[in-house]
């Protein structure tokens, strides 16, 4: 395993966090998408079934990335920020490392629940249901709803902050990223 540089993560968690930015984007895009098209429809189905499949990608990149992360230490900030804001990102890093691994959990759980069990797009394949009880599902797909609206703005935040270290404090908190 490769271990961070004095001003880089590794290689492993810099992808990591880029391929997870990305899958996040697309699965908020796949299913705000949806609305553009029928109910019943294979379009409609297609982008629905690409919002489970990359849900799972994000958990499925998400574990082994907080198990690298648990086990390396970060390079260092440079200038180093004060405690509040080290508290802070804290924080906000352990909310979006939760939502990476809840949101997911909470869709497949969801679907499984529900009857309908998870189809993955361009083939027959598909994860059967567990069970039928669309009470159930259907609070855990507002809950899943819930939170998917709320980490709009904690990812905000997440990107706003990001942007504040690299042109208002120039300091290297994106560069490790980098």
């Amino acid at each position: 395993m490769t271990t961070p540089t004095d001003t880089r993560y590794t290689p492993f968690l810099r992808h990591a966090h880029w391929i997870s930015f990305v899958l996040v984007l697309l699965a908020y895009a796949s299913i705000l998408a949806r609305k553009l098209f029928e109910r019943g429809s294979s379009e409609r189905l297609f982008v629905v079934e690409s919002h489970y499949l990359l849900g799972m990608l994000v958990l499925l990149i998400t574990l082994p990335r907080i198990v690298v992360r648990l086990r390396q230490k970060a390079p260092p900030i440079v200038p180093p920020p004060g405690l509040a804001a080290r508290l802070a990102a804290h924080t906000a890093h352990l909310a979006l490392f939760a939502f990476l691994v809840v949101q997911p959990v909470l869709g497949i759980t969801t679907r499984l629940v529900s009857g309908r069990g998870i189809g993955f797009p361009l083939t027959d394949w598909a994860i059967p249901a567990l069970t039928k009880q669309p009470e159930l599902a259907k609070s855990i797909e507002h809950l899943h709803e819930f939170i998917g609206e709320a980490f709009y703005y904690v990812i905000g935040i997440h990107i706003v902050a990001a942007l504040w270290h690299h042109f208002v404090r120039r300091d290297n908190v994106l560069q490790r990223m980098r």
